[in-house]
C-alpha cells in the first residue's frame, strides 16, 4: 500500500507572535468599539451617570469609617479615617470591577466570538481599560479630598503610573485566566464574587499593612494589590515607599499577566466550540 506524504505547515513562535501583534493593530478599531460600548452600557439609563463611579467608594468609605474607625478604633498609621479608607477603596473598587468584568467578558460576547474572527484578547482588554477610566475619576476625587484636608503630597501623583501598571497587570492577567476557565466551566462566574471578597480581606483595605504579622508582610508581594493600597496611603503621608514590596509586586503582576495571557491564548481556539 502506497503511503501518501503529509505536509504540515506550522509557523514558529516568532511568526505567530508577529501575526498576533499585526492582528491587534488591524483590529484596533474593534477594540475602541468595545471600549466605547463598555463605557456607554455602564451608565446607560442611570439617573446619576458618572457620579456612581465616585459614589460607591465614598459610601463604602463612610461605612468603614463608622464601623472600623469609630466603633472598632482600627489604627490608621496617622492618616485621617476618611483618607485612610478612601485611598484604599478607589483602587480596590476599580480592581474588583476589572476582575469581574474581564472574567465574564468572553461569555458575555459569546455570539460574536463564535461567529467572527478577531483577537479574543481585545474583549477582556477593553473591559479593563474601561475600568481604568473609572479609576482616574475616583483618583481625581481622592486628590481633591486630600487637598481639602491639607494632606496632599506630590508623591501621590508621582507614584500613580507605577501603581496603575501593577493594578492593570494583575487584574488583566488573573481576568484572562478566569475568562478562559469560565468559557469551559460556567460555574467559575459564581465563584468570582466569593474570590473577590476573599482577595479584599487579604488586602490591607480595612486594616493597616503594619498590623500584619512579619510572615504575612514577607509574602505580601504575592498579592500585588497590597503594595498598591499601602503605597497610596504612604504617598498621602509623604513617607518613604517600601520599594522592595513595590518592585516585587510589579514583577509578580507581570508574571500574572504573562501566565494569564499564555493560558488564554492556549484556550481561545476552543472558545467557538465551548460557547
Amino acid at each position: 500500500m502506497k503511503t501518501v506524504p503529509v505536509t504540515v505547515v506550522s509557523a514558529d513562535r516568532h511568526e505567530r507572535w508577529r501575526q498576533f501583534l499585526q492582528d491587534l493593530w488591524e483590529y484596533r478599531e474593534l477594540f475602541l468599539t468595545f471600549l466605547e460600548r463598555d463605557l456607554k452600557v455602564r451608565y446607560k439609563q442611570t439617573a446619576l451617570g458618572v457620579v456612581w463611579v465616585v459614589l460607591q467608594p465614598l459610601v463604602t468609605t463612610f461605612a468603614y469609617v463608622l464601623v472600623f474607625g469609630k466603633l472598632a478604633q482600627m489604627p490608621t498609621d496617622g492618616l485621617p479615617y476618611v483618607l485612610f479608607y478612601f485611598a484604599a477603596n478607589v483602587p480596590w473598587t476599580a480592581f474588583a470591577r476589572e476582575l469581574n468584568g474581564s472574567t465574564l467578558s468572553v461569555e458575555t460576547n459569546a455570539n460574536l466570538i463564535s461567529k467572527v474572527y478577531f483577537p479574543r484578547v481585545v474583549v477582556p482588554g477593553a473591559v479593563v481599560c474601561a475600568s481604568l477610566v473609572d479609576f482616574l475619576i475616583g483618583w481625581a476625587v481622592l486628590n481633591a479630598i486630600a487637598l481639602w484636608m491639607n494632606s496632599w503630597h506630590w508623591q501621590l501623583v508621582a507614584i500613580t503610573p507605577l501603581l496603575l501598571f501593577i493594578q492593570w497587570c494583575t487584574a488583566l492577567g488573573v481576568g484572562l485566566g478566569l475568562a478562559a476557565l469560565n468559557a469551559r466551566y460556567r460555574d467559575v462566574k459564581h465563584v468570582i464574587g466569593f474570590l473577590t471578597q476573599l482577595w479584599m480581606l487579604a488586602t490591607p483595605v480595612i486594616y493597616p499593612f503594619s498590623s500584619l504579622p512579619w510572615w504575612a508582610q514577607a509574602v505580601a508581594f504575592l498579592n500585588p494589590m497590597a503594595a498598591v493600597v499601602t503605597s497610596y496611603r504612604a504617598a498621602l503621608q509623604g513617607t518613604e515607599f517600601d520599594w522592595h514590596l513595590i518592585g516585587m509586586s510589579a514583577v509578580m503582576g507581570w508574571l500574572y499577566l504573562s501566565a494569564g495571557f499564555w493560558y488564554f491564548r492556549k484556550q481561545e481556539m476552543r472558545f467557538a466550540d465551548l460557547l
